[in-house]
């Protein structure tokens, strides 16, 4: 089952690669909320109050979340601004459920970084909507974002591949000089070889970086990632 997008824009994922976290600490609205999502092929997570909620969605990072407002320990709107300070869990989009539709706990809902609301009881088709508006829009963004920092690393590797070229040839056509000039010298030459083969390498990535239509990213040091370049290049990409 593929979720659809949108007229304009669809979205390869299928639903049951969707994890959906549920949050109430009522266990019968968990349940029934978890039925309905399960049903239309989601997969879901649960946590019974903020604070786990908080703890569940920097472990596991769902695809959105399904939270009341009124809890004990921690409520949905205290959680909601702790999820929208953190880096792994700030771009989660939080449908808030709640039996209150006033405008003070509305605009609280919307000021504490809810993408939306749902009213109780639960009505399955504006539930399912108003959560496929959700994930609608977090994968539009996503998709802007992408399409921004691929054009980003084009723009970057287009001033890299012009300035290199010029001195990567100067490079290549000095150790054909001093090969021609060595010639009775097969260790010196030996060694220039292996400096034209660096070189073509290094051109070849510089070619490589100015064709790339979509990128992967590998862990690098201290927890940074950088493009893969050899899986950015591949054709089948």
């Amino acid at each position: 089952m593929v979720l659809d997008t949108g007229e304009d824009m669809t979205f390869p994922i299928e639903k049951a690669d969707l994890t959906i976290l549920v949050v109430d600490d009522n266990p019968v609205n968990v349940r029934l909320a978890g039925l309905i999502l399960q049903k239309e092929g989601y997969k879901t997570v649960s946590a019974s109050d903020g604070i786990s909620c908080v703890e569940t969605a920097e472990r596991l990072v769902p695809d959105l979340i399904l939270m009341d407002i009124v809890m004990p320990e921690m409520d949905g709107l205290e959680a909601c601004k702790l999820l929208k300070k953190g880096k792994k869990t700030q771009h989660i989009p939080v449908i808030f459920i709640t039996a209150n539709t006033d405008d003070q706990t509305l605009k609280d809902a919307f000021a504490a970084g809810g993408t939306d609301y749902v009213r109780k009881p639960i009505n399955r088709e504006e539930l399912l909507a108003r959560i496929k508006a959700a994930l609608r829009e977090k994968f539009y963004i996503q998709d802007r974002i992408e399409k921004e920092k691929l054009s980003a690393v084009l723009e970057t590797a287009g001033a890299v591949c012009h300035e290199m070229n010029q001195p990567l040839q100067f490079l290549t056509w000095s150790c054909d000089t001093l090969i021609k000039d060595l010639s009775s010298d097969e260790a010196i030459i030996n060694h220039l070889q292996d400096m034209k083969a660096h070189i073509q390498r290094i051109s070849d990535i510089v070619r490589k970086l100015t064709s790339i239509t979509r990128y992967e990213t590998r862990d690098y040091v201290r927890g940074e990632s950088i493009i893969d370049i050899e899986k950015a290049s591949r054709p089948d990409l």
